[in-house]
């Protein structure tokens, strides 16, 4: 395997990784604030954009088309999530 191949692989990881990781802390803060105004949804709203970063950036990275299917996926399921926990649940 080329070296130039295993550096793609282990970048992806960690933008994957990090921004991943970072996306969940900030959803999982959004369910527990309680202040007033905007803050769910600014909260919910930044983690889909953390989401959509990472799988964006990996696909750059790789310099694969940006236009794939788990865009849609980035923005789908945080909207289910959203919707399900605190529309329905609360």
């Amino acid at each position: 395997m080329h070296i130039e191949r295993v550096k793609k692989y282990v970048l992806s990881s960690l933008l994957c990784a990090v921004l991943m990781l970072h996306s969940l802390a900030v959803a999982a803060l959004g369910t527990q604030v309680n202040g007033a105004g905007g803050s769910r949804p600014g909260l919910f709203v930044m983690s889909t954009l953390l989401g959509l970063f990472g799988v964006v950036g990996v696909r750059l990275l790789n310099q694969l088309s940006v236009v794939t299917p788990w865009l849609v996926t980035c923005l789908v399921i945080p909207v289910v999530v959203y919707v399900g926990y605190f529309e329905v649940l609360r």
